[in-house]
């Protein structure tokens, strides 16, 4: 019964997938983070259908999302934080991304037979769905940011270049924890305005700025002790990785450093799971994109012209593969 079990589980496992993020979607979590609500008054409120919604938050509420006290629901305290827009650990704008992940997931098949990834709807993101892709990198990379400051000695570092920074949460926890480091956040003009959006709400102006740029076409400039890569390699073949480590020797010091944060596989590609299956999801979202072994990464690192390799650990499910410039 064990392989059962797990079948059964991993086969019906987008219900409650479908159950959450439908219901965050259409503002059920917000609308319960002032109290709890019966079901037909939520249902009135939001526009919904009375009976399905009922069905809904009796879901929710059998798998601990949701609370049911009487007639009416409430947000379990342990889930509510991170449901809700505006808290300070809300994973709201991550969750939504995998919303729309799963119209790509769906078509997976399309992608078996032709090797390409699903194409988009429309040539881009729209305003929202980049905020809230860009906002879910924040959600994502809070705690794993603190971690690596952490873990990595940033004493003797004076300027740090973030390569496609997103929002700069890793800068600005950087730049937080060590007073003497300065930051730069490089990515695209639709995604630096709103990572200065943080930087002016963090009051840290002063020490984190951004740069405009297309890491596939420009330079990193030079003169950095630190080049900070994160979550970015995935979406990359092998070549554009390469191309990264290039850029970053040129933009660095003499003993600067290379760091590349990511979700890594092990040699057998097999372990951990989550970075196995992080591997389909570049591969319907992404021309070439993979997750990588560390020993891949510190190949093309080493190719590059950097050594001295150490591995630190970041959140609960990255690594960070740091590279000393030869």
């Amino acid at each position: 019964m064990e392989a059962r079990d797990k079948l059964d589980r991993i086969a019906a496992g987008y219900q409650d997938a479908f159950i959450l993020l439908t219901s965050l979607r259409l503002g059920v979590f917000d609308a319960l983070a002032s109290g709890p609500l019966a079901s037909a008054e939520l249902a009135a409120r939001l526009g919904l259908d009375a009976r399905a919604l009922d069905l809904v938050l009796h879901a929710l509420a059998a798998v601990g999302i949701l609370v049911k006290e009487g007639e009416s629901f409430r947000l379990e305290a342990g889930c509510a934080p991170l449901l809700v827009a505006g808290s300070p650990d809300t994973m709201a704008s991550i969750y939504r991304h995998h919303d729309r992940l799963s119209g790509r997931w769906i078509r997976l098949e399309e992608t078996l037979r032709t090797g390409r990834p699903v194409p988009r709807e429309g040539a881009d993101r729209s305003p929202s769905e980049h905020r809230d892709y860009i906002c879910g990198m924040e959600n994502v990379s809070r705690d794993s940011s603190r971690d690596v400051a952490a873990a990595v000695d940033f004493s003797g570092a004076r300027r740090l270049l973030d390569v496609g920074g997103g929002p700069g949460t890793a800068s600005l926890v950087f730049a937080a924890a060590n007073p003497g480091l300065s930051c730069v956040v490089f990515d695209l003009p639709e995604t630096t305005a709103i990572a200065r959006e943080m930087i002016a709400a963090a009051g840290l102006g002063d020490r984190v700025a951004t740069v405009d740029g297309d890491f596939h076409v420009d330079g990193f400039g030079e003169g950095f002790d630190v080049v900070y890569v994160s979550n970015i390699i995935h979406m990359l073949p092998p070549r554009d990785t390469a191309m990264i480590a290039r850029k970053a020797h040129a933009a660095l010091v003499p003993g600067g450093r290379l760091m590349f944060k990511d979700f890594y596989l092990d040699d057998t590609r097999t372990a951990p799971a989550h970075a196995a299956r992080f591997s389909v999801n570049m591969l319907v979202g992404t021309e070439g994109g993979m997750s990588y072994t560390m020993s891949q990464t510190r190949d093309i690192m080493a190719e590059a012209g950097f050594g001295g390799f150490t591995v630190v650990p970041a959140g609960q499910r990255s690594l960070v593969v740091i590279g000393v410039r030869s």
